[in-house]
């Protein structure tokens, strides 16, 4: 299938990739859209194939994953998978936190159901559930001024949307919700076990945190 490029071919949207009859990937790179979810949905109904695996452009399936996936989908048990994500963080893997404990479902059936969310969407359907035990490879990051771009527009995502659900922030969610997001990630989450990039991990997940509910609490305060 063509790769399909955004208004004016500025970016490419998406990559097919076949590796094997019954299986599509999909590589989505950086788009330059508000609405993930609905950008991953478009690309849901292109799809040809029984199965679909959604993959980010820094993301990669090793040799053994692949195998996991041939057989899981030969098998027909589920109609969909989780798949643990492997985060590599400043030369480091990270094994804690929210980031080490990832779970995504990513390979499902076409008709599995639909994306939801325009920022950190899920996909969701009806059908049994499994996960593969081989982990998606992540690099993400490869600078601090790209994960801070990242999360400047995913905070900017977060809170719009929040703010269409009629969600409120106020003074105490600013202050607090950052801090316990941190502790969660770092102490609760054992984050502070990756050294110093879980310790940098936190405090941006933390950032995060801060800049949606600021982000929020502006939206509803605009004169």
């Amino acid at each position: 299938m063509p790769s399909r490029d955004t208004e004016g071919g500025r970016r490419v949207l998406k990559v097919y990739n076949k590796i094997m009859n019954n299986l599509t990937i999909i590589t989505l790179k950086e788009p330059n859209v508000t609405d993930f979810a609905a950008e991953r949905n478009a690309l849901l109904k292109e799809v040809k194939t029984p199965w679909v695996l959604f993959l980010d452009a820094d993301e990669r399936l090793t040799p053994q994953l692949k195998s996991e996936i041939a057989k899981a989908i030969s098998l027909d048990d589920y109609s969909a998978y989780y798949l643990k994500r492997q985060d590599t963080f400043l030369g480091r893997d990270l094994k804690h936190g929210e980031t080490g404990h990832a779970r995504l479902l990513r390979l499902a059936k076409k008709d599995f159901g639909t994306w939801q969310r325009p920022v950190h969407e899920r996909w969701v359907g009806q059908g049994r559930v499994g996960q593969l035990s081989s982990p998606i490879l992540h690099h993400p990051h490869a600078t601090v001024s790209s994960f801070l771009a990242k999360i400047n527009l995913y905070s900017t995502l977060e809170a719009e949307y929040r703010f269409r659900q009629g969600l409120k922030s106020s003074l105490f969610k600013i202050a607090l919700y950052p801090l316990a997001k941190f502790k969660w990630n770092y102490f609760v989450k054992l984050g502070f076990l990756d050294g110093t990039p879980g310790a940098i991990m936190a405090i941006m997940m933390s950032f995060h945190s801060y800049l949606t509910w600021t982000k929020l609490y502006i939206l509803w305060h605009k004169k």
